[in-house]
């Protein structure tokens, strides 16, 4: 049976508490794990499972899980303050949704130094999915390696290293920040300019089109998403709605997001909005603050 998961506040604030020390020399040899994929969370990967050791002993052992609302990437991973040469040592195994077998395992090991809090990278890579390794070894980047990483190779940890952190969706040849507006309640479809769509009733009043994003150069996880609409011919602006997604990474460089209700008689009656044109305007912004616009001008079915 898997070790029960524990909310990622707690894991933070325990990594808040290594961090502060008690000005002990332990305090003084820290090591925090940098989690990042090439994969998308939700979709490719549901949740993962941890081990850190310390010298040879287990430290922690945790499971993260998306559906629980635990598991975010990229991320940090606490590992307990560490004395001057000890081994650090952290295991991951990431799972698809109901799957017993690992799709991707890794491997990284490193020694902490006195007076330095390093950063030890570590990535779940789509290309290790395929890969069996040798025993001692691990995966990276699609080739089996030492899982050992020597501690003058390592950068000090600085915060901010998320902002550059590798994405499923924001990769070095994704480009500028990008949406294209479709439809689709569970794909993407194209959606043309002043194109005629249908409307649905909702499960609590109201009516809504369903719509749909392709979006490059925007981060996988945390985007904060803002729909608005409005009828010229009535001179009504709609309520704007907004959300925090997670993308869907598609071919190439291209993410999607489907399935998005936009509820286009709020303040009005349905009948008052049937045949009529209505400008949908969206933005949406990343968690580095990148952010991307589009609109398209679409007509309510009679």
């Amino acid at each position: 049976m898997r070790p029960t998961s524990q909310p990622l506040r707690a894991v933070l604030a325990l990594l808040a508490l290594g961090a502060s020390g008690c000005g002990s020399e332990d305090a003084d040899a820290l090591v925090v794990v940098g989690l990042t994929t090439d994969m998308a969370i939700g979709f490719e990967i549901d949740e993962i499972e941890s081990t850190t050791k310390v010298d040879g002993v287990v430290t922690r052992a945790e499971r993260l899980s998306y559906g629980g609302g635990e598991l975010s990437l990229p991320a940090e991973l606490p590992v307990a303050p560490a004395h001057d040469g000890a081994e650090v040592e952290l295991s991951v195994a990431a799972f698809r949704d109901g799957d017993a077998a690992a799709i991707v395992t890794r491997r990284a090991v490193t020694r902490a130094v006195g007076g330095r809090r390093l950063l030890l990278p570590v990535s779940l890579d789509e290309e290790c999915s395929a890969v069996s390794c040798a025993a001692g070894a691990t995966c990276a980047a699609g080739a089996c390696v030492d899982p050992f990483v020597a501690p003058s190779a390592l950068a000090d940890h600085d915060p901010m290293w998320i902002a550059s952190a590798s994405d499923a969706c924001k990769t070095p040849s994704s480009g500028d920040p990008e949406i294209m507006i479709g439809q689709g309640e569970s794909a993407f479809a194209p959606l043309e300019e002043g194109e005629v769509v249908p409307i649905e009733a909702g499960p609590q009043g109201g009516h809504h089109v369903w719509l749909a994003l392709r979006v490059t150069g925007l981060r996988q996880m945390g985007s904060r998403l803002r729909v608005g609409g409005y009828f010229r011919e009535l001179e009504f602006e709609l309520r704007p709605f907004t959300a925090q997604v997670t993308l869907h990474r598609a071919a190439g460089d291209l993410c999607e997001i489907y399935g998005i209700r936009f509820q286009v008689d709020r303040g009005l009656m349905v009948d008052a909005v049937r045949g009529r044109a209505l400008d949908v305007e969206i933005a949406l912004e990343d968690p580095n603050g990148d952010r991307a616009t589009a609109a398209r001008r679409v007509v309510i079915a009679p």
